[in-house]
């Protein structure tokens, strides 16, 4: 697929997004003064098209600023099809039945006759909704593999949002607010044959099965133990709540020559008022030459499982979500969460979750304390002693749990 190159500072701020744009609307009014003795269906063209740029705007802020902020993004948008992170995961499911595109277009068409009955600012109106229309037939449109040769660039944008650049190229149905803002990746980039198809077909070819693939983590580990001596660390934490012992975390890490493996299992069980929780979590971790190869994240809360695996494929991370696999675009993974019981993380600012499946922020508040924030920003806080993780407090709106070492 063809290359772009674009290169220039982005304006994060909303505020002044929307001043600008305030600024251009009012030059598009002052330009279009309606004083002058214009038809009425250049007057009524004019109209139609101000609501129209005014939608493309409103799309450009609405994606950027809110379907692409924390909070909308939060932790259980994993499993909420109707997000917006849900989307990027699975990009062939649109939530747009044929139904929904026909009263799209049949609403707009009868908002273009009354509008047109009218010849007044009406118009502005039936091009803004003209312009949601627009919108969601494009978005839809950007999914469908003959749009390649339709609409080249709206598709290149759209495949770089999706799977390189989330924080890039947030336009749909016009690119000019993208270039306009500086939202544009801002190297020169090809895009793989493998990124377009899982865009397009959300099919992933597996080169190992998950049997082989265990046994080729397992040969990785027993090559390691005949080449060095293994290296161990294994700590306990009691999981304490208000006083009282509810559970405990086990962690542990081998290091054979240049492969790390990590574990971490937990379990809570405690009661409040009538209700009572149950929660069992199993991580598993692998790096080799400092790079994470392989993750494994499992989950059993109220009955409820949860099973996330991560897999490094050269520049790229498969991904299997309770049995869906997804292909992630990343830099590679030095630094895990499972790490932070072992280890300070010193002058390391963000560390990847095996269960968000993203890079979490990780921020040194004071000596031998480092927060780690959670996509829905809740935090747990790290505490060290002697460059060893002594106590983490898991703090959130309802409660607020210690992890203690106890040995």
């Amino acid at each position: 697929m063809k290359t772009f190159t674009k290169s220039r500072k982005s304006i994060d701020d909303p505020v002044i997004c929307v001043i600008m744009f305030l600024l251009i609307i009012s030059m598009f009014l002052i330009v279009g003064d309606f004083k002058f003795n214009f038809t009425w269906q250049i007057r009524y063209g004019y109209l139609f098209f101000l609501g129209w740029f005014s939608w493309t705007f409103l799309e450009y802020v609405f994606h950027r600023f809110v379907w692409h902020s924390k909070t909308t993004n939060s932790a259980n948008s994993k499993t909420d099809t109707s997000s917006h992170l849900y989307h990027h995961q699975h990009p062939t499911k649109i939530k747009m039945s044929r139904l929904t595109r026909f009263l799209l277009i049949c609403g707009s068409v009868l908002l273009v006759f009354l509008s047109i009955c009218m010849r007044d600012y009406f118009a502005i109106i039936a091009g803004f909704v003209c312009g949601f229309t627009i919108y969601n037939l494009t978005h839809w449109l950007l999914h469908q593999k003959f749009s390649q040769k339709n609409f080249p660039k709206k598709v290149r944008y759209h495949i770089y949002h999706h799977c390189r650049y989330p924080d890039k190229c947030f336009g749909i149905s016009v690119s000019w607010w993208d270039d306009f803002f500086g939202t544009v990746p801002k190297k020169e980039s090809m895009i793989p044959p493998k990124i377009i198809d899982f865009y397009f077909r959300e099919k992933i070819k597996k080169e190992t099965t998950p049997i082989l693939k265990e046994l080729l983590i397992l040969m990785i580990l027993l090559c390691a133990n005949f080449h060095s001596p293994a290296q161990e660390k294994s700590f306990h934490y009691d999981v304490i709540k208000n006083g009282k012992v509810i559970g405990f975390v086990n962690v542990s890490q081998k290091t054979n020559g240049n492969t790390t493996m990590l574990e971490l299992k937990s379990r809570v069980k405690a009661t409040w008022l009538a209700f009572e929780y149950n929660s069992d979590i199993t991580e598993n971790v692998v790096f080799k030459d400092g790079i994470m190869i392989y993750s494994f994240y499992y989950k059993k809360e109220n009955g409820k499982e949860t099973r996330v695996e991560t897999e490094k494929n050269g520049d790229y991370v498969n991904v299997v979500d309770n049995g869906q696999t997804s292909l992630n675009y990343q830099t590679p993974v030095r630094y895990n969460t499972v790490q932070l019981y072992f280890d300070s993380p010193g002058m390391i600012t963000s560390a990847y979750s095996n269960h968000f499946r993203q890079f979490l922020e990780l921020k040194k508040v004071t000596t031998n304390r480092y927060r780690l924030t959670m996509p829905n920003n809740n935090y747990n806080y790290f505490n060290y002693q002697n460059g060893k993780c002594i106590q983490v407090d898991v703090e959130r709106i309802l409660f607020t749990l210690h992890f203690v070492l106890t040995n």
